[in-house]
């Protein structure tokens, strides 16, 4: 596996994961479940989003290297607050900087990885996820949008974002298992999903390949 890091604020690309752990630290992601148990009783909704939430749509089962937590940017005083046990640092770009306590986050920071301490490992990233009037809008193309108690679905007591949403996410340039992932999961996607997600790429990514295998399976119901 390679990663980006920011090596003495210079942008070092392809990084070994050796060096990138020497850098920064190492993953240890949680599971959805375990993610569960962290925010069980907040006041804030949030959803398990990239490879676990396609993973329960009917994707292939792979080792995880992250796990992607999706959350309302409107909510980060929240979520600062029930997460005040742990470190928060911002990721863009390929580099990390520490959001420290009274620090604002920075403008087009979208990801914060989360860990309890120097000595941990990272357990999570929260994909701050941009609102208004109580829709969800997709950061990419505003005019696609959701509301937002229609944006996930609970599986096993666990939120989750819904197929379509997670595939829509994976649309931009999709790699070799986000392919597989759209293949094992379009099988699986309901009717309304299938229209919903063509729509979204219609409007987002035109003439984006996926479009026309989402029509094919419409014409087989």
């Amino acid at each position: 596996m390679r990663r980006v890091g920011l090596c003495q604020d210079r942008l070092v690309d392809e990084l070994s994961e050796e060096d990138f752990q020497q850098l920064y630290g190492r993953w240890q992601p949680f599971t959805p479940r375990e993610v569960a148990d962290l925010f069980d009783g907040a006041e804030f909704p949030w959803w398990i989003a990239g490879g676990w939430a396609a993973e329960a749509s009917g994707a292939p089962a792979r080792k995880h290297e992250d796990t992607d937590i999706a959350v309302l940017h409107d909510d980060l005083p929240a979520i600062r607050s029930w997460l005040s046990g742990f470190h928060l640092w911002e990721a863009h770009a390929g580099s990390l900087r520490p959001l420290l306590p009274g620090d604002e986050l920075r403008p087009e920071r979208e990801g914060l990885w989360v860990r309890r301490n120097a000595e941990s490992p990272w357990v999570c990233d929260l994909l701050l996820t941009r609102s208004r009037d109580g829709q969800w809008v997709f950061k990419r193309d505003e005019r696609v949008s959701l509301p937002l108690d229609q944006l996930g679905r609970t599986i096993d007591g666990i939120p989750y974002l819904r197929p379509s949403v997670v595939l829509l996410h994976k649309a931009k340039a999709p790699r070799d298992k986000d392919q597989q992932d759209f293949e094992g999961m379009l099988p699986r996607l309901a009717n309304g999903e299938r229209v919903w997600l063509g729509e979204a790429l219609t409007i987002a990514h035109p003439d984006h390949p996926w479009s026309a295998r989402l029509t094919e399976a419409l014409g087989h119901l």
